[in-house]
């Protein structure tokens, strides 16, 4: 993924896994542009020679899709290694049917290549800064699509969201039970650890870190770290909520 701007590490290494879920579901392994600047939303774009845009359906499957790498708490493999061996190692074998390069390749002058892999899910030349693990990141909310047919192209927006969860019809019973359906959502966690608790933390972090950055911003670059720290602390006020109890029960309108 080619970088332009600098580029917010959870974004980022969201764009990676969800790159993994929109090939594994479409076939489509070539990235025209990424966004990933922002804290808690991105875009990614890929090459989608199909005249008809995916179903629904299907969007939620790449959601879903990307979701469970995020549970399987994967492994961002970061290294650097000589631009040939690279191009001649994985032109042979492709992770998840994705060579290392995107559309436009790197310079030729270029010697050494920093790549990014998860393994059996994705690979990219990526100089960006990533996290540690797919955990880390929380949950991937798809926003919206864009196809664009004339262009060939099809884009994803995506929002990051608190955490991963599993959702369930419950069946109300007794006298008292609502009359509308609901859903409990289940917490979802990884080898002992709450991802919600984890992602309480890290969200904090983060607005601590928005409010130090922005202390010598210019006006315009404030009102976008405002913005964004409002989104964070509706998130956070939403996780905490939901940590008061092993779930929640949630009505369908």
């Amino acid at each position: 993924m080619s970088q332009s701007k600098a580029r917010d590490s959870t974004t980022d290494s969201a764009c990676h896994v969800l790159k993994g879920a929109i090939v594994k579901v479409l076939g489509t392994p070539i990235t025209i542009s990424v966004e990933c600047n922002n804290k808690v939303k991105g875009r990614i774009s890929v090459e989608y020679e199909h005249p008809e845009k995916p179903s629904q359906e299907l969007i939620n499957k790449i959601e879903e899709e990307a979701n469970l790498i995020i549970k399987q708490n994967l492994e961002f493999k970061t290294f650097k290694i000589d631009k040939k061996e690279a191009e001649s190692k994985y032109k042979s074998n492709l992770v998840n049917n994705t060579y290392i390069y995107d559309k436009f390749p790197v310079p030729e002058s270029v010697t050494e290549l920093s790549l990014v892999e998860l393994e059996n899910w994705n690979i990219n030349c990526c100089p960006a800064v990533h996290l540690k693990t797919t955990g880390e990141i929380g949950g991937i909310k798809i926003a919206g699509i864009n196809h664009r047919p004339a262009k060939k192209e099809l884009e994803f927006r995506f929002d990051i969201v608190a955490s991963v969860v599993s959702t369930t019809t419950a069946k109300p019973t007794g006298r008292g039970a609502p009359k509308k359906d609901a859903a409990v959502v289940n917490e979802t966690s990884f080898e002992g650890s709450n991802l919600k608790d984890t992602n309480v933390q890290y969200l904090t972090q983060k607005i601590i870190k928005l409010v130090l950055d922005s202390k010598d911003s210019k006006d315009s670059e404030k009102e976008q770290t405002t913005l964004e720290i409002e989104q964070l602390l509706t998130i956070l006020k939403n996780t905490s909520y939901t940590n008061g109890s092993q779930s929640v029960i949630i009505s369908r309108k």
